[in-house]
């Protein structure tokens, strides 16, 4: 069966064949979102460098459906609770699905700073390596006791030449 998996460090996908699927020890053809699972890939084949937190997705194969991954997004995000203010430079630890990673605050619209009950629309960036982020998620960010809640608005692509 015909994957893909990433997202890489350029944040592109990679096309893996998947040789068996096991859930609880058994023997399975399908894996449902939620579901965990252990995936055996045919041996011989060139794969790269997983981590964890990756996404494995099914191939569509057309070129203009590409799965891509992203270190920039936007989202309209509500601060639950903050000390002080949280302004442009903020770093965080931003949550969605099986994602966790530190982001920076690069922007937010129509304002210099947010502090408790604010709501905004905030641009974040990844720190470490792209993610695989679909616009319409939810998130949840943290750092401390500062906790904010939010949608994903848009994406942006991670391009080779951002590199």
């Amino acid at each position: 069966m015909q994957m893909k998996i990433g997202p890489l460090q350029d944040g592109s996908f990679h096309s893996v064949s998947v040789h068996t699927i096991h859930r609880n020890k058994a023997p399975c053809r399908v894996v449902r979102a939620g579901q965990s699972a252990s995936l055996s890939f045919i041996p011989n084949q060139t794969l790269p460098l997983l981590r964890s937190g990756m996404t494995l997705l099914g191939d569509i194969g057309e070129p203009d459906e590409e799965p891509y991954g992203t270190l920039l997004f936007q989202a309209e995000v509500s601060v639950l609770f903050h000390a002080t203010a949280i302004y442009v430079g903020f770093q965080t630890t931003i949550h969605i699905g099986s994602i966790r990673q530190t982001a920076i605050i690069r922007a937010i619209e129509e304002r210099e700073k947010m502090g408790t009950n604010d709501s905004a629309l905030v641009l974040f960036e990844f720190v470490g390596h792209p993610e695989y982020v679909r616009p319409g998620v939810r998130m949840l960010f943290r750092e401390g006791s500062s906790k904010g809640i939010g949608v994903v608005t848009k994406v942006f692509p991670l391009n080779k030449s951002d590199l």
